[in-house]
């Protein structure tokens, strides 16, 4: 037995109880008071060691079960049901796995997750006024064409004045869907997510019909980003298209960077060709997309660099630049599909003045001839504004 003086400590003012390890006390020496106090302690020390060993039992009754059924499943059950199943070596179908989930489809439903449109990534071009003679010159000019309806978006750098004729109307954006694709890879670069001159090698599941020669080269050709980048802009290529949206993450990811960017109607829903016109875009916000090469907010100057020296060279010529003089340059990528014809861009006046001008033209009735000619027609009657201040 263990004196009361082994496990009680006195002061002036009150009594504190330590117990160490002790086996058995007697409490006869303790008042009424301290004896209930004593047990009290004694319980909350045995209650702190059992807490422990009660936590475990819990668990093991919640995860045992699991664990086991299933290791049952994919260990036993699996192994019997799938013996005949091979996992291939070739890792190509791993990558056709990764390029089709990229998509981000759930039960058939895209989705984007929530987006920042208080604090949009890109501006807006400030508008200030419209132009009211050159909006009713085109008007006019579009009642002469009954097969079209076309979508205008023209703003002048150096006055803010503009047109918009059903310029926020959203139409099918068919290759000029390319543009946000090529902006994201620049911002993926800038942030380290991708090498411009990392390597990616041309597969089945990226190959795409319509427009473009990668199509037609032996599986495993090697390009790096930069390259597939000027090859998806200056030729169109469908191909180079949906090798960079399969390394920026497929078209959730790039649709959430565009609303991230401020745009609300611009959205990707088919990998490339999209035939159906299932991409759609509409002129102002293809406008808004080329005044921000030039924003030093949104893109370093080593990115506007190279996305200028990209818009500068593209091979088609047969729309918008074939109604601009030749001594302007003229930044721009074009898009075709059975319902859309559209071109849209930059244009640069040797002294350095220059304007946007979005031309996206919906077709009926197989009328792309009609609407090649409308665009031609229409981007003389633009310049000649622009050139003479004859808004």
């Amino acid at each position: 037995m263990l004196s009361y003086q082994n496990i009680i400590r006195e002061d002036k003012t009150t009594r504190d109880f330590a117990t160490k390890d002790i086996d058995y006390v007697d409490l006869s020496y303790f008042s009424s008071l301290e004896r209930k106090q004593m047990r009290k302690y004694i319980r909350k020390k045995q209650l702190a060691k059992t807490k422990p060993i009660l936590l475990f039992f819990i668990i093991c009754t919640i995860f045992v079960p699991i664990v086991f059924m299933y290791n049952l499943n994919n260990f036993i059950v699996k192994r019997f049901n799938n013996s005949f199943l091979e996992i291939p070596k070739d890792g190509s179908l791993l990558n056709e796995l990764e390029f089709k989930l990229a998509n981000n489809i759930f039960l058939d439903s895209r989705y984007i997750d929530r987006v920042n449109t208080e604090k949009p990534l890109m501006a807006s071009p400030l508008l200030s006024e419209k132009m009211p003679n050159l909006t009713y010159r085109l008007n006019r000019l579009a009642a002469n064409y009954s097969n079209i309806r076309p979508g205008i978006f023209v703003w002048d750098y150096s006055t803010g004045k503009y047109v918009d004729i059903d310029a926020n109307r959203a139409v099918p954006a068919a290759s000029m869907i390319k543009i946000p694709v090529l902006l994201q890879l620049f911002k993926r670069a800038e942030k380290g997510l991708v090498d411009l001159h990392g390597i990616m090698n041309t597969e089945d599941h990226y190959i795409a019909e319509g427009s473009g020669g990668l199509q037609y080269l032996p599986l495993g050709t090697t390009f790096t980003y930069q390259k597939l980048a000027e090859t998806m802009i200056r030729h169109s290529d469908n191909t180079a298209t949906n090798m960079l949206l399969a390394t920026l993450g497929g078209m959730n990811e790039v649709n959430w960077a565009i609303k991230d960017w401020g745009n609300t109607v611009t959205r990707l829903s088919n990998w490339l060709p999209d035939i159906e016109g299932t991409n759609i875009m509409t002129p102002a916000e293809v406008g808004k997309m080329f005044y921000n090469i030039d924003n030093p907010e949104f893109l370093t100057i080593e990115s506007r660099a190279a996305i200028v020296n990209i818009l500068g060279d593209v091979d088609n010529r047969y729309l918008i630049r074939a109604g601009l003089p030749d001594n302007v340059e003229f930044l721009h990528k074009t898009g075709y599909i059975g319902k859309m014809l559209g071109d849209g861009g930059i244009v640069i006046f040797p002294n350095g003045r220059k304007y946007i001008i979005v031309i996206m033209v919906e077709c009926k009735n197989n009328s792309t001839f009609t609407a090649k000619e409308f665009i031609i027609k229409a981007t003389k009657e633009i310049h000649s504004a622009i050139s003479t201040r004859n808004f």
